[in-house]
């Protein structure tokens, strides 16, 4: 065997494991903004829902107590507003009543807040002051609702979605309401400028 042929198949060898090693870390590097994106969406939901509580408290309101399937819903209609499948604004909200009265025993009442931003610095800070210098949102945020959950979406151009939805639910129902389910795991992981409106 020729010595050039010899060097001419190792580096040809090199070659495909950098090929390999390069295309191994693009696959990895376009996984991650998923993994991330839950990740800060969940934080920015639960500081925002802890804003507004903080809010409630330091005015001698009870706090709102988080409900998984209203934070579903919630987070759904934030979604169709960074897809497009709904304008930004309350398109739909009786229908998202109407869901949570399958899902939730005794809903009284319910109200709604909406929230767009680009601006991703201290983003749940800022969405709760936002909403707190409005008087239709601040109504809402003051009112007399016991449960709320609160989704956010961002889309391909960053920009953020917030909807927090607020319900009164009867005392009696609220007692018997039963605790969400355990989450599931599996080897795959876990199953399952600010406008405002």
């Amino acid at each position: 065997m020729k010595p050039w042929l010899g060097y001419f198949a190792r580096l040809l060898l090199l070659s495909f494991f950098v090929l390999g090693w390069t295309l191994t870390k693009a696959e990895a590097q376009s996984a991650t903004p998923a993994v991330t994106d839950v990740a800060y969406r969940n934080s920015v939901e639960q500081e925002a829902f802890s804003l507004v509580n903080q809010y409630r408290q330091a005015n001698k309101l009870p706090p709102f107590r988080w409900d998984p399937a209203i934070a579903n819903v919630a987070r759904g209609h934030s979604k169709e507003m960074a897809s497009g499948d709904v304008d930004f604004g309350h398109d739909g909200f009786t229908r998202r009543v109407t869901e949570l009265k399958t899902k939730l025993v005794g809903l009284k009442g319910a109200g709604e807040n909406v929230l767009r931003t680009d601006d991703p610095d201290q983003v749940a800070a800022h969405a709760v002051a936002v909403w707190l210098k409005s008087p239709h949102h601040l109504a809402n945020i003051r009112g007399d609702f016991n449960c709320s959950g609160l989704g956010v979406w961002r889309d391909d151009q960053g920009m953020i979605y917030f909807t927090q939805i607020f319900v009164k639910l009867a005392p009696q129902a609220q007692a018997t309401q039963a605790a969400p389910p355990p989450q599931v795991v599996s080897p795959f992981g876990y199953l399952a400028a600010p406008q405002t409106r």
